[in-house]
């Protein structure tokens, strides 16, 4: 029986060069940025995506919030009440709705950028309602010259108003609003009226049977790829009853 001996040094234990480590390593940290990278934009896109969803849920319900109180405006009518049992006695077909707190004169003032009504809102009775386009929220500002602007409404009960004359307090309502006229205003023809702004609209004998209400919201956050501001478009018309 043959035994062959290996010389010392025949057999030598491979592994990686350092240039191929460092080959291994570059790769590597390529592949790291790229999938980090992609985690940040997604994790951005997402971001703005959900802001866009939350601004258009936040304009959606401010919508129909308004359409649904508008829809109430000039409820109850003079015409469901018995003009000799009113307090004050009033003469049939001359009630002057502005003195009776449980009687809804409809639109009082209306203009592009705010609405003054009288309705029952909530149930509870007649209610004096504002919806006002504005540069920052609280009473007493003054209406958005340049946006971005803010949409607040503020309510109190009709009997207040006519004892007190005190502004409710305000609600903000939308931020970021980009357009300074969104109210429009239509006769039964579906024909604009106007001009505006109109005072004591409901002594004028206005045809006004809808308002058309129209906001271009503007996003908060950045979208990752353009850069800009992404805007929401809400558009809404809400009939006023006869």
């Amino acid at each position: 029986m043959t035994t062959t001996r290996l010389k010392p040094g025949t057999l030598r234990q491979r592994g990686f060069s350092m240039l191929e480590v460092l080959v291994s390593l570059t790769i590597l940290s390529l592949v790291i940025a790229v999938v980090v990278d992609g985690i940040n934009a997604m994790v951005s896109r997402n971001t703005v995506e959900t802001s866009k969803v939350d601004l258009t849920q936040e304009s959606r319900q401010f919508m129909d919030q308004i359409t649904n109180d508008l829809h109430q405006s000039g409820f109850p009518t003079v015409y469901m009440f018995d003009p000799t049992a009113l307090v004050p006695p009033a003469v049939p077909g001359n009630v002057n709705c502005t003195l009776y707190a449980n009687i809804a004169c409809g639109l009082i003032t209306v203009s592009q950028n705010a609405i003054q009504f009288e309705g029952d809102v909530d149930g509870t009775g007649v209610s004096e309602e504002w919806i006002q386009l504005v540069q920052t929220n609280g009473p007493g500002a003054v209406p958005c010259a340049a946006p971005p602007c803010v949409i607040q409404r503020g309510t109190v009960s009709k009997a207040t108003w006519i004892a007190t004359g005190t502004l409710p307090p305000f609600f903000t309502e939308v931020n970021n609003v980009m357009n300074t006229n969104p109210f429009t205003f239509y006769d039964n023809n579906g024909l604009t009226v106007g001009p505006l702004p109109l005072n004591n609209a409901y002594s004028l004998g206005l045809n006004i049977r809808s308002v058309g209400i129209t906001l271009y919201v503007r996003s908060s956050q950045r979208d990752a790829q353009t850069k800009q501001f992404p805007v929401v478009t809400m558009v809404s018309t809400a009939e006023i009853k006869d």
